[in-house]
């Protein structure tokens, strides 16, 4: 059985919910196992995943066919590189418009791609009904709410973001206070450093890593199940 290529697609449809952030730990994920990723900034105007990777990230555009057949030619290589799509609210729509129109889910099928969308939770309406939508038009598509607890402030709304069939449990992303955070936001910060050097394996720096970081295998793990059951049953 062939291993799918993971590709994840970290989006909103709202700003400033810590989506670059997820799509910077999950990056430094691969890289902290020495495995081949390559990032995807698609946030016109504010490339922010770019000015903290840049050795793994690349600007995409999708204002033109151009644009869109140069970034999804990428995603749907079969290279065995993890792909990871830092998409801004303001492309949301356009991107998964031209996801569905070019029927990109049975292209990954047949290039033994294994998509996810990792969908950063919001109190705000317009997510609510963003992540409907997709729910809506992506029946197949593993959909994975994620809740920020910086956010957590706001009570109530993460009822709005129930797990999908194939996407499983939320993902839960730790609050840092707001030092550590002034210290991660730097532009010269990296997870993986900053791990190889420290000494104090008990920070909250460090914890958090730790967290997010198993996090992130169990969404793996549950890609490479929801690819073997499917190769299992067709060999039966």
């Amino acid at each position: 059985m062939q291993r799918r290529t993971p590709v994840f697609i970290v989006t909103s449809a709202r700003p400033r919910v810590g989506k670059t952030l997820v799509a910077r730990a999950l990056t430094e994920y691969f890289c902290a196992q020495s495995r081949p990723v390559a990032a995807f900034d698609v946030n016109p105007g504010e490339f922010k995943l770019i000015d903290h990777l840049p050795a793994y990230t690349a600007a995409a555009s999708i204002d033109d066919t151009r644009g869109e057949v140069a970034l999804f030619d990428q995603l749907v290589a079969d290279d065995q590189v993890a792909k990871v799509v830092d998409l801004g609210h303001m492309m949301f729509e356009r991107f998964f418009a031209v996801m569905q129109q070019i029927d990109f889910l049975a292209e990954t099928q047949r290039r033994a791609i294994a998509p996810m969308v990792l969908f950063v939770a919001d109190p705000d309406d317009r997510a609510r009904q963003g992540y409907a939508l997709l729910n809506i038009r992506f029946p197949d598509l593993p959909i994975t709410p994620v809740f920020n607890e910086s956010l957590s402030q706001f009570t109530g709304y993460r009822a709005n973001f129930a797990p999908t069939r194939r996407g499983g449990e939320p993902l839960k992303i730790p609050a840092l206070s707001p030092v550590v955070r002034s210290v991660v936001d730097r532009s010269n910060f990296s997870f993986v450093a900053y791990a190889s050097k420290t000494d104090d394996k008990t920070s909250e720096l460090f914890d958090w890593m730790r967290r997010v970081f198993i996090a992130f295998r169990e969404i793996e793990v549950r890609l490479l199940r929801d690819e073997i059951v499917p190769q299992l049953k067709h060999s039966a």
